[in-house]
């Protein structure tokens, strides 16, 4: 029997949850043991669902066996939670981004020692449509790899200015961390670590919070120009990716929920040719409404049998993802 621990129950916690669920259903023994967050009455609720036990004391909670902690509360007190599950002895997955900062990134890999105990959320590496996409990209599907064109955007909500999500202090960043990070993320999936910055722009003044609300973003590797536009204004949610090869391309449209259901379309250079014109010529490879990936990431980190190719991303990942963040950071 697997058993899968949480700290924090909000949003990304109850995901966990479900997550954990879906894995029972699929027919692998595994369940929430404990959790732990400080809204005591919440996690009655949740309990009585998903049968885990509860207590107000951390310390306990660190105690208590584990094949997987997860770390899902807000930025500015997971690192704490998270460096201290790793002293007690547990294999972390902290959700994105590992640290606010670089510096709490090695704070992180300094508690880690091992890589293999230390595992980043990343789900978007296990959408169906960007996992198939990127085995395409690796796997000559478009010929030589040309460009990458990214753009992730949402609007929020009445009130957010007031949440932990927009402070520049609690949640370290803006629209470059989150939802950035997962953008980020794929690109150094697609093309490699040795990304350079070739330019940055950034615009701010609606929720006027300190932070950066929307951010466009110029990155090279090697031959690969890649163009990165991620927001927390984009009044219409957003996500797309554009893959250019030699030889034809590759498109990802939608995330699932507001983002609309993942669709993944690929091309041929010229497929006009044979059709009515290039969008007719085109072949929709997939479509899929994502609720799956946060239950194949977790299998993975568990080392169980998941349904694609994908690969959490681990310290290594984590720790060279966070020193592009405060590079571009630095330039915003």
């Amino acid at each position: 029997m697997k058993i899968v621990n949480i700290i924090g129950a909000g949003l990304i916690g109850q995901e966990r949850m479900k997550a954990v669920a879906k894995l029972q259903a699929s027919g692998i023994p595994i369940k929430v043991g404990w959790v732990y967050d400080p809204y005591q009455q919440k996690l009655n609720i949740l309990s009585v669902e998903h049968g885990f036990k509860t207590t107000e004391d951390i310390n306990r909670f660190y105690d208590q066996p584990a094949d997987l902690v997860v770390v899902s509360c807000p930025h500015d007190i997971a690192t704490d939670h998270t460096c201290n599950a790793l002293q007690a002895g547990h294999c972390v997955l902290i959700e994105k981004p590992i640290g606010r900062n670089y510096l709490e990134t090695q704070r992180i890999a300094e508690a880690a020692g091992i890589e293999k105990r230390l595992f980043v959320g990343l789900n978007y590496r296990f959408m169906p449509g960007v996992a198939t996409l990127i085995e395409d990209w690796h796997g000559g599907q478009f010929g030589k790899p040309i460009s990458l064109s990214m753009q992730i955007g949402h609007g929020g909500k009445p009130g957010d200015e007031k949440t932990w999500k927009l402070d520049p202090i609690r949640c370290g960043g803006g629209a470059l961390l989150d939802p950035g990070i997962h953008m980020l993320d794929l690109c150094r999936l697609m093309t490699g670590s040795n990304l350079t910055i070739q330019a940055v722009t950034s615009w701010s003044g609606f929720w006027k919070t300190g932070i950066e609300e929307e951010v466009r973003l110029l990155l090279q590797n090697g031959d690969v120009a890649i163009a990165l536009e991620v927001s927390v204004v984009r009044w219409r949610s957003h996500f797309e990716i554009f893959a250019q090869g030699t030889e034809g391309y590759g498109i990802v449209t939608g995330r699932g929920r507001s983002y609309g259901i993942q669709r993944y379309r690929r091309g041929k250079r010229w497929g006009w040719q044979y059709a009515k014109d290039q969008a007719a010529s085109e072949e929709v490879v997939l479509e899929d409404s994502c609720e799956n990936s946060f239950a194949d990431e977790l299998a993975a980190c568990l080392n169980l049998k998941g349904i694609n190719s994908a690969r959490p991303a681990d310290l290594k990942d984590g720790l060279g993802l966070m020193e592009l963040y405060q590079d571009i950071k630095a330039r915003l």
